[in-house]
């Protein structure tokens, strides 16, 4: 009890240092990440109700990996122009319009065109999340507070799950005569409504100075530290492969093979979260027993067992085991995995090499998406998992040929420039 308090001690305690900026900046990105939790448990849900098969759901749905790879580089040349509060606020306005746009469609053309326009605009704030913390965070308190920036949206999505699970039904208590597809529609609406309520907050974040950039960009272009970029988004690439393959068609994958109900998927994905918070709140205490790096390659190295049992049973309560232990040692990575990337290159190139990386990993998790819907259709959902545990595997064996032995940059200062 003693160990567990001491641990809430420390967030709070570094809770109280973070600047108000900080605070406003992890209230709002965990109300867009409720909305948006709700969006993902309902949207492929529907396009199933639509009657469209994997293939094309994961083609869809793979949309949104798509545009936010296409919007990831531009966002990072023109992050530094404009202050970050006014790029979220315009970023998920029009993410939810478009979205909401698309909602009202039913052909495949358009359901792609809007899907693709909406998450090109999510990827303007996407891409300011992790350079914002770093740069409004000194290094005594960086591991926690991108653990607690996980650990709220983790909380968020808990509550979204939970509450998504059950709208479609709220919405048809409200009028029985709604249709399913009806029902899940309102029910993704609401969902858009609440990622629009996250302006209101990031609208409080006071703007500061930004300072005149003296090089032009393409000149700016070749001063990048190439080298280290292409050893951080490696292992990422193999993440994403594994990851685009399975991840989006869970709920899929438990409605078709178990029989479970919206309400049942909901409930399940509001327990990953659970877990998922669990995981990162201990996080910064298993970190500081190792490094940064072994603790990354440990994650996927335990996930791996777990992402192959999903695919090998048929026991309902195995795969839900499963099912929760893979998503909360790869999520309890996240945050690590985020400051490890900030802390390898200098702190001018912070946002261009989150732009970078965020770049390739979802251009390749679309890919993967694509190909995962494919393999399901034609040869089920088994092999899928066989071939993003080998992907896991691949991931572990490049950090470790980068990154044995080295560690984080320490030129980096204690505190760096407010980016709001």
């Amino acid at each position: 009890m003693g160990y567990d308090k001491s641990m809430v001690r420390a967030y709070l305690t570094h809770f109280q240092q973070f600047s108000l900026n900080v605070k406003l900046f992890l209230i709002g990105n965990a109300i867009n990440g409720m909305g948006m939790s709700i969006h993902g448990l309902l949207f492929n849900l529907y396009l199933k109700e639509l009657g469209y098969g994997e293939t094309i759901i994961g083609n869809l749905i793979s949309t949104a990996s798509l545009g936010i790879s296409l919007m990831a580089i531009p966002a990072a040349l023109i992050i530094d122009r404009f202050h970050v509060k006014h790029l979220a606020i315009v970023g998920m306005a029009f993410c939810s319009v478009f979205y909401f746009i698309q909602i009202f469609h039913t052909d495949i053309s358009s359901l792609f065109i809007f899907g693709l326009v909406a998450a090109m605009f999510q990827a303007l704030f996407s891409i300011s999340v992790s350079p914002f913390y770093l740069r409004n965070s000194t290094r005594e308190v960086r591991v926690h507070l991108f653990s607690m920036n996980s650990s709220l949206n983790m909380a968020a999505h808990l509550v979204g799950f939970a509450v998504g699970g059950y709208l479609p039904a709220i919405m048809k208590w409200f009028d029985n005569d709604l249709t399913t597809i009806e029902s899940m529609r309102g029910s993704i609406i609401a969902s858009l409504v609440v990622v629009s309520l996250s302006n209101l907050i990031f609208m409080r974040i006071k703007r500061v100075p930004i300072p005149r950039l003296k090089k032009k960009v393409f000149e700016a272009l070749r001063e990048k530290e190439w080298v280290v970029l292409g050893k951080l988004i490696s292992p990422k690439l193999c993440l994403a492969l594994g990851s685009g393959l399975v991840v989006p068609f869970i709920n899929l994958y438990l409605k078709e093979r178990f029989d479970f109900s919206t309400k049942m998927i909901g409930i399940s994905y509001a327990l990953l979260q659970a877990f998922i918070f669990v995981g990162i709140f201990v996080t910064p205490t298993l970190v500081k027993k190792t490094t940064s790096i072994k603790f990354i390659m440990g994650t996927a190295l335990f996930a791996i067992p777990f992402m192959v049992g999903m695919g090998l049973s048929g026991n309902i309560t195995v795969v839900l085991s499963c099912f929760f232990m893979r998503g909360m040692l790869m999520n309890m990575s996240s945050p690590i995995t985020s400051m490890f990337e900030m802390e390898k290159v200098r702190e001018k190139e912070c946002v261009f090499a989150s732009a970078i990386i965020v770049f390739f990993y979802h251009l390749v998790y679309s890919g993967s998406t694509r190909l995962g819907g494919y393999l399901i259709e034609t040869y089920s959902f088994g092999p899928t998992f066989f071939v993003s545990g080998a992907s896991y595997a691949l991931a572990i064996v490049l950090y470790r040929k980068f990154f044995k032995g080295e560690t984080a940059l320490q030129s980096i200062p204690e505190t760096l420039p407010n980016a709001a």
